[in-house]
C-alpha cells in the first residue's frame, strides 16, 4: 500500500465533500437567505466575512484540485494521452475539469461580488443622501444577483465532477 497515495486521495475526498458542501448550502439556502433579508443582509454577509468563508472556500478548492490534479497524474502515468481512451480515464478527466472551470468562475465572479456586496454594505451608514443610498443599495443587490448566479452555476459543476468522480470507476 502506497502510504502518499492514501494520505492524497483522503485530502482529496475530504476537502472536495466539504468544497462541494459548502457551495451547495451556500447556493440553494445561505445566498437566497441573505437575499430576503435586503439591506440587513449585509450584517450577514460581514459577519461570514470576519470569519473567513472568502478565504476558506478557496484554501478548500485549491487543496482539491492540487491533490486531484496529482492523483490524475499518476493514474495517467504522466498525463499520458491514452489514459482517456478507457470510460474511467475521460470520466476522471471530465470530472476534473468541471471544478477547474469552477473554480475559475468561484475567483473570478463570485468572490469579487460577494466581496464588493459587503464593503458597500458596510459602508451604506456613510452614505450622506437619500439618493447615494438607494444608488449603493441597488449596486449591492445587482453584485449578490450576479453572485448568485455564478454560485449556483459553481454548485452545479462541482456537483457533476463529485458525481462523475463516483461512478468512473464503474463506467
Amino acid at each position: 500500500m502506497d502510504l502518499l497515495v492514501v494520505a492524497r486521495r483522503l485530502v482529496h475526498v475530504v476537502l472536495g465533500a466539504l468544497w462541494v458542501g459548502m457551495a451547495v448550502f451556500t447556493a440553494t439556502f445561505l445566498t437566497p437567505a441573505i437575499q430576503d433579508t435586503g439591506p440587513d443582509g449585509g450584517k450577514v454577509m460581514v459577519a461570514l466575512q470576519r470569519r473567513g468563508v472568502m478565504t476558506v472556500l478557496p484554501v478548500l478548492a485549491v487543496g482539491t484540485l492540487l491533490s486531484g490534479i496529482w492523483l490524475y497524474w499518476r493514474a495517467s502515468f504522466g498525463f499520458h494521452p491514452s489514459y482517456l481512451t478507457p470510460r474511467v480515464g475521460l470520466a476522471f478527466a471530465l470530472g476534473g475539469a468541471a471544478p477547474l472551470v469552477a473554480y475559475g468562475l468561484g475567483i473570478t465572479v463570485v468572490r469579487p461580488a460577494m466581496l464588493r456586496a459587503t464593503a458597500l454594505a458596510q459602508a451604506l451608514g456613510s452614505a450622506t443622501t437619500e439618493q447615494e443610498r438607494a444608488k449603493r443599495l441597488a449596486e449591492i443587490q445587482r453584485l449578490r444577483a450576479r453572485g448568485a448566479t455564478a454560485g449556483r452555476l459553481v454548485a452545479r459543476l462541482l456537483i457533476v465532477a463529485a458525481a462523475a468522480m463516483a461512478i468512473a470507476r464503474y463506467v
